[in-house]
């Protein structure tokens, strides 16, 4: 949940380029419920999003949208790949934003302007110094 200082203290964080982002392989619903989903599948996602002073975040349970009222984005491999495009595209936190259920939901934008909705299930949030070897 999204408290109104946490949500301040995110909000500061608008407008910094994703630096990098490493989709993981399994999530850790899957593997606390035991379960092997179909990859190409697969619609919610476990993340870490770097941003360029030094924040990341630990995302769980995240599904993606091009569009609040599209449908998420599905398959592993073809969630990698545009992940990629947006880092490679220059993206930026457009916004911090909040659900219906005080959930975050960070609101990233491409260098061309089209934004991408990631609706978290769960998240932690902290420094980097170093960005991870892909």
């Amino acid at each position: 949940v999204v408290d109104d200082e946490t949500y301040d203290e995110l909000s500061e964080l608008a407008g910094q380029r994703v630096v990098h982002v490493a989709l993981w392989e399994d999530s850790l619903a899957d593997a606390l419920a035991e379960a092997t989903p179909d990859p190409a599948q697969q619609a919610a996602f476990d993340l870490d999003l770097y941003l360029e002073d030094g924040i990341y975040f630990e995302l769980y349970g995240v599904t993606c949208f091009d569009d609040p009222d599209s449908e998420p984005w599905q398959g592993h491999a073809a969630t990698q790949a545009r992940f990629a495009a947006l880092v490679g595209g220059q993206a930026h936190l457009a916004e911090v934003a909040v659900d219906e259920d005080d959930g975050l939901v960070l609101v990233l934008e491409s260098g061309d302007g089209a934004p991408v909705f990631l609706a978290v299930g769960a998240w932690l949030a902290d420094e980097w110094d170093e960005l991870p070897e892909d």
